[in-house]
């Protein structure tokens, strides 16, 4: 059993999540049309005093989706928007430093797996009924992907 931990951490060793959250941080700008005002500049400008930091390298999830690391780029646009909106306020720009931190990013998540509306978890099929307020499209969308 240890000859599998340790080759498994020997493959891995390649792969950081705090790189490909920088990785994914450039894929999300990329989409945004610069020609557009979907993202102003400045916010644009500000993604690049974010910093990723986790005290582990490899993926905090079992599963082969990236939702860490993807979270974590969407908090550093969130944040960008963030820190421009308080320079705007304050009048002056104070180039904030960034920091996302990978181990809160995932806890943000692991609410959601955790979460329960009367008892019942998100893959309980009772718990639409629980629901009020969400347009039934939703709702499809939501329990098929």
């Amino acid at each position: 059993m240890r000859d599998l931990s340790v080759n498994l951490r020997r493959n891995m060793v390649f792969y950081k999540s705090t790189e490909e959250s920088k990785n994914i941080l450039q894929i999300l700008l990329k989409l945004f049309n610069e020609h557009d005002d979907e993202l102003p500049d400045s916010v644009r400008r500000r993604t690049e005093n974010v910093t990723f930091e986790a005290t582990r390298t490899l993926p905090y999830f079992p599963i082969p989706f990236k939702e860490t690391e993807t979270t974590a780029a969407l908090k550093a646009i969130e944040a960008s928007v963030a820190a421009e909106l308080g320079d705007l306020k304050a009048r002056k720009d104070a180039q904030r430093a960034i920091k996302i931190d990978l181990e809160k990013t995932t806890a943000f998540l692991f609410q959601a797996y955790l979460a329960t509306v009367g008892g019942k978890g998100k893959l309980d099929p009772d718990v639409k009924k629980l629901l009020k307020g969400i347009h039934p499209k939703l709702m499809v969308a939501a329990h098929t992907g």
